[in-house]
């Protein structure tokens, strides 16, 4: 299997800055010894100095979008002959030289005004896992400090560990349930395994109730906010989601609900139904259920709608407002539009566990807006 690019790139840059380990080092040894293009391209990037100035600051923009704009500086030879290898390679190149960039030290790069004409009296740093877990009784978990096993009335025992939360399975078949909540707060995430082997992924600002066990007859949730679920399968229990009015039954399948401003369901496997007063839709992989007045499919944009979970910012069409939305949940910052915004829609991919500073400074790159942050506040204009 093909090494990953981003961690490929990752051991190009540490590469040139002389900061690979032993195991590391025998990694990047590995992915020269399989082609000798490999070679010509880590050649290729040598002078750090000029890999800096050739790309600036492009990590996570489509390549295609990056590669449009180098064309057009003629200076740019000898990165077009390591372009011309592949398209791995493409990526590759683009990825390491922005890594080159932003592993410079942070004293190095806040209090600045960029070339891009950004401003940055400081910088934000991204979110991480946190959450607030409310018992059945009402007492309040902040799981960001707990660390020992808590144990429900009726006996459920739940487990934590970095970044998420394990509710064992119970042999309880009382039929009165009693509830959890988890709370996901701005520049937040986390993950929930349920009683029944089931596992959900929350995002920033979201909420699920849910029972710490499930009853004979059916698994029903609460959602607020974005989750990403995989369901265990049960036929004799079907399990549904209720979210903002709407009800999402499955059996055993893998999805993505948004509801931060309306519902949307995406379907990665399995089947599920869709449904609320205005009518009922079944959804077959790689569709999309989007609620409003009506449920309406649509062909899903599978690598856009699962971004948050594997971990990046996905633009794709977007426009600045949206994206600014997705970044004020993340960062925890207040945007403000200083002027009026334009009509254009914008694309570009890049890991969330970045600080803010260089979302921002790719999101400059395709779209021309300026960006000036003061504390926990950023302001935009064009």
């Amino acid at each position: 299997m093909k090494p990953n690019e981003y961690h490929i790139a990752e051991l190009i840059g540490k590469y040139l800055w002389g900061q690979l380990s032993e195991q590391e080092e025998a990694e990047l040894q590995h992915w020269l010894d399989d082609d000798e293009r490999n070679q010509l391209l880590l050649d290729s990037f040598r002078n750090t100095e000029a890999a800096q100035e050739d790309i600036g600051f492009i990590q996570g923009i489509d390549v295609d979008v990056a590669w449009s704009k180098i064309r057009q500086q003629h200076s740019r030879l000898r990165l077009r002959r390591a372009l011309r290898y592949v398209g791995y390679a493409a990526s590759v190149a683009l990825i390491a030289c922005s890594w080159l960039w932003f592993s410079q030290p942070d004293d190095q790069r806040t209090s600045r005004t960029t070339e891009a004409g950004n401003i940055f009296h400081n910088d934000v740093q991204p979110g991480g896992n946190k959450a607030q877990l409310i018992l059945s009784d009402g007492h309040t978990v902040d799981l960001r400090t707990y660390t020992d096993e808590l144990q429900e009335q009726d006996g459920t025992q739940i487990v934590g560990s970095e970044g998420a939360l394990t509710y064992a399975t119970s042999d309880n078949h009382d039929e009165e349930l009693i509830y959890n909540t988890l709370v996901i707060p701005r520049a937040g995430t986390y993950q929930l395994t349920l009683s029944d082997g089931s596992k959900i992924w929350l995002n920033a600002m979201s909420e699920l109730r849910f029972p710490v066990h499930f009853g004979e007859k059916e698994r029903v949730v609460y959602l607020k906010g974005e989750a990403y679920f995989e369901i265990a399968h049960d036929a004799s229990k079907p399990f549904r989601v209720e979210v903002g009015g709407t009800q999402v039954e499955v059996l055993g399948t893998h999805f993505n609900i948004n509801s931060y401003t309306q519902v949307t369901a995406t379907l990665l496997e399995g089947a599920i139904n869709i449904s609320n007063p205005s009518g009922a839709q079944r959804l077959k992989p790689g569709q999309e259920a989007k609620v409003g007045e009506h449920i309406t499919l649509h062909d899903a944009n599978i690598e856009k709608a699962m971004a948050w979970k594997n971990g990046d910012f996905y633009f794709k069409s977007d426009d600045i407002r949206e994206i600014m939305e997705q970044l004020s949940r993340w960062y925890d910052i207040a945007v403000h539009f200083e002027n009026e915004l334009p009509l254009r829609k914008f694309s570009g991919n890049i890991q969330r566990s970045v600080n803010l500073s260089e979302v921002l400074e790719m999101l400059s790159y395709v779209s021309d807006a300026k960006f000036e942050v003061s504390g926990q506040q950023v302001s935009v204009r064009f």
